[in-house]
């Protein structure tokens, strides 16, 4: 069975397409969008192609968006010969949403009749009832299955069941309902006994019903595979779905979501742990050091509104074309979200909910854009959630919210959260993504009190790097406080001490008077050199990934770079930048580097780093998969381009590359044959360029700490990124808060991988340098030049501090 999806636009067929693919990986899809030459249309030419592809002789469905599309496909079916033109079935049916249901009736084994039938019934149900037209199925009846006598359509089987896991049916169990009914013939609602059941596809409706553990469900199946429909829903649920008493869920219920970097992750301010607030102070976890004070300002989900033209409730916007303008933007962000964690995933499914998507339509009739009549059904159903009395649906609005965000982004519309004016202020968020951190500086905030995060989370290390002040794993007790409510807060410390009175506050800005002319002084001779006692000449240099960072790090009085991190110059681009665009990048920060010595590292493109130009999945190129050097050995295209980028780059400057992700001699020796390629076809080329002065990689995994002798064999130096390799130590993700008190430095496995791989560098004569987090902490750098290592690299700002350190103490 296969299907074709007929769009006027090339994009949204595509989009739907690959949505489709998620859901069932075995159908032949094919899109046929737009003209012949790619522009917005229908093409006979390309209809007749996609029907070649997609029927292989057991016949496929063909869904179209708008009806002129439907006399291009009807004509190319009728140009068909007869025999091939009966397998073909034109079915009216929302396209993105038909194509998913379709799909996975077809990946479950349907005929062509039943995925017809299961796409037609992707409108969604319009009450509250049973509607012998809308079909709950969606997985495995196989094509030999006898068809049922005419009369056991009339099946109606009733089962109540208890439910098992303590979470409940929230999205992710409704979802796995869904899946596992694919190809059966029959309609499924659901709800509690002696109340108005709601059908099983309507997702957010069945969220909304707060069936919590212990609760008695009803499951209603009608059709001619009720009784078998319904054992497999009362099994399921019965079973718990993996979420039982015995196996409670760490994750607590408003986390649930991974946001984008201008989303945040803050969810509802309902209580989900955390430390309390005892005698005015609440101790938390240190996450960028500095003192600073001033009111709470707390960071909301997304504004309520859109503004400008998106704003517009009515107009004289097409209807039509804002019709498809939101179908297609739901169809690519549902296809990215299927893409990622299990979270996103059941965000991709949020947004096939007919009902999210039919509550546009009036708005939509009214002249409104695509923008504001979506963001406006977002809104009330967030809204409709979020006055739940059960928290657990309630924490569900912070979820539609942000599914209903990366729809808007596909539409150009991106939502900003943070103030434009926040003078002086502290902020309290429940996430942060790396991004805001330096907006919220620009717009004037002095600290930051996160309720969840890491040490090692993307975020902190841009806010340690930029000096402002954050804790971290705060829980919601502050952003419980009323707005205004005088703050300070402690980096170092990890405190937020709530409405100081009259002397606290006088003592707190004479503090950070003092503070910040000690930092002063310490900048001013940070511009010079340090050497040991022994004699020895320590580098303090600076991990960047911005021409504003290598401006930092000059002002900061770093003597070099030794991270310069390219993929945060690529992370957020939509398209990859070619070779003439990466030398102009990177001569823009060699240039105000001046004659400092560079390192450069290659792109570490995967685990959390997803670089949008790539197409990365996030378990095949994640924190185990093919990321780092990996990838980049994998597609050699790439790391061939950016090489001869950095060496066109390098004339004129002191430029060495570093290669991340190394687990064994065999990948350094690889990166340097691929040095030495960019080399000789630039020497080929004629133009301009310098090789680099030496081939570096980083340690950040334990097989390469252990390993370290046969690394230095064949590697001028070595730089240790203690950030991964404590995480890889402790098996404990750093994008994970669950498991943030792992993440240590101090423990006895990270010091000993430590010693050793240091006696190994020094022992070779490589020299060994540090880029990581560790590098930065004044209670670990000490020793860290102590075991030979020559190097620090360390965020900007606490250059000046390290300097001072090793000057008065090394």
């Amino acid at each position: 069975m296969g299907l074709i999806l007929v769009s006027h636009s090339a994009d949204l067929a595509r989009g739907s397409a690959e949505l489709a693919r998620q859901m069932a990986p075995s159908v032949v899809i094919a899109p046929a969008g737009g003209t012949d030459d790619g522009g917005i249309g229908t093409s006979f030419d390309l209809i007749n192609e996609a029907i070649a592809k997609a029927d292989t002789g057991d016949g496929a469905v063909l869904l179209y968006d708008l009806g002129s599309a439907v006399l291009t496909a009807e004509m190319a079916v009728e140009f068909l010969d007869p025999e091939a033109a009966a397998r073909i079935r034109i079915v009216d049916a929302p396209l993105v949403e038909g194509a998913v249901s379709a799909a996975v009736t077809a990946e479950g084994g349907g005929d062509v009749d039943q995925v017809a039938a299961s796409a037609r019934s992707a409108g969604g149900p319009s009450g509250d009832g049973p509607e012998p037209d809308i079909e709950a199925s969606v997985s495995a009846r196989s094509a030999g299955d006898s068809v049922p006598a005419p009369d056991a359509r009339d099946q109606v089987v009733k089962a109540t069941v208890s439910v098992v896991n303590p979470l409940g049916l929230h999205a992710r169990p409704v979802a796995a309902l869904i899946r596992a009914l694919t190809g059966w013939d029959v309609q499924v609602t659901i709800g509690r006994p002696g109340e108005p059941p709601v059908h099983l596809r309507a997702v957010l409706r069945v969220v909304g019903l707060a069936l919590r553990g212990g609760d008695t469900v009803e499951v209603i199946a009608s059709g001619p595979d009720a009784p078998d429909a319904a054992a497999i829903v009362t099994a399921l649920i019965s079973g718990g779905f993996g979420e039982t008493v015995d196996r409670p869920r760490r994750l607590a219920p408003a986390a649930m979501g991974a946001a984008p970097a201008r989303m945040g992750n803050a969810g509802t301010l309902r209580p989900v742990g955390g430390p309390a607030i005892v005698n005015s102070v609440l101790r938390a976890t240190p996450g960028a050091p500095g003192l600073a004070m001033g009111p709470l300002v707390r960071l909301d989900r997304a504004p309520r509104q859109l503004t400008g033209d998106d704003a517009a409730a009515g107009g004289d916007h097409d209807p039509a074309t804002e019709r498809d303008r939101l179908d297609g933007a739901i169809a690519a962000a549902a296809q990215k979200l299927s893409a990622g964690n299990q979270f996103e995933v059941a965000h991709a499914i949020l947004l096939t909910d007919p009902e999210l998507r039919s509550a546009a339509d009036a708005e939509l009739d009214a002249g409104g854009s695509a923008a504001a009549a979506w963001w406006s059904s977002v809104g009330s159903t967030a809204d409709a959630l979020a006055a739940d009395v059960d928290e657990l649906v309630a924490a569900r609005a912070v979820d539609v919210r942000e599914a209903g965000a990366a729809v808007l982004a596909e539409l150009g519309v991106v939502v900003d959260r943070i103030p434009s004016r926040l003078q002086g202020a502290v902020v309290f968020a429940d996430d942060l993504g790396p991004g805001e951190v330096p907006v919220l500086l620009e717009r004037g905030a002095v600290g930051v009190v996160l309720s969840r995060s890491s040490t090692t989370a993307h975020a902190v290390i841009v806010a340690r790097g930029l000096g402002l002040p954050m804790i971290l794993r705060a829980g919601d007790e502050i952003g419980r406080l009323p707005a205004g409510t005088e703050l300070v807060l402690d980096g170092d410390r990890g405190t937020v001490r709530v409405s100081p009175d009259a002397d606290q506050a006088a003592d707190i800005r004479r503090r950070i008077t003092e503070m910040t002319d000690a930092a002063q002084a310490r900048t001013q001779a940070a511009h010079g050199p340090v050497h040991l006692a022994d004699g020895r000449q320590i580098l303090v240099v600076a991990n960047i990934g911005s021409l504003a960072d290598a401006r930092a790090a000059v002002a900061s009085g770093a003597d070099g770079v030794g991270l310069l991190r390219t993929e945060l110059l690529v992370l957020d681009r939509d398209t990859y930048p070619d070779e003439d665009v990466q030398t102009a990048d990177l001569t823009a920060i060699f240039d105000v580097l001046g004659d400092r010595p560079i390192v450069v590292r290659v792109l570490d493109a995967g685990g959390d780093k997803p670089v949008t130009a790539l197409d990365l999945d996030p378990q095949h190129n994640g924190f185990l998969g093919v990321r780092g050097l990996r990838y980049l050995l994998a597609h050699p295209d790439l790391l061939q381009t950016q090489l001869r980028a950095i060496c066109r780059a390098s004339v004129g400057h002191r430029v060495s590359v570093m290669a991340p992700m190394v687990s064994v001699a065999a990948e350094v020796v690889a990166f340097r044959a691929a040095v030495e390629q960019a080399v000789v076809s630039l020497g080929e080329s004629g133009v301009p360029f310098q090789a680099p002065d030496e081939i570096g990689v980083m340690i950040e995994v334990p097989a390469a700490a252990l390993a370290a002798d046969e690394i230095c064999a064949v590697s001028d130096f070595v730089s240790i990124g203690s950030n991964d390799l404590t995480s890889y130590t402790m098996a404990a993700d750093r994008t994970e808060t669950g498991v943030a008190d792992l993440l240590d430095p101090s423990a006895t496995a990270i010091q000993r991988l430590l010693d050793q791989l240091c006696g190994f560098a020094v022992a070779s004569g490589t020299p060994v340098a540090v880029c990581g987090e560790i590098a930065g902490m004044p209670e670990h750098a000490l020793g860290l030049v102590a075991r030979g290592v020559h190097e620090l690299s360390v965020a900007p700002v606490r250059i000046p501090l390290i300097k001072e350190l090793l000057r008065t103490q090394g």
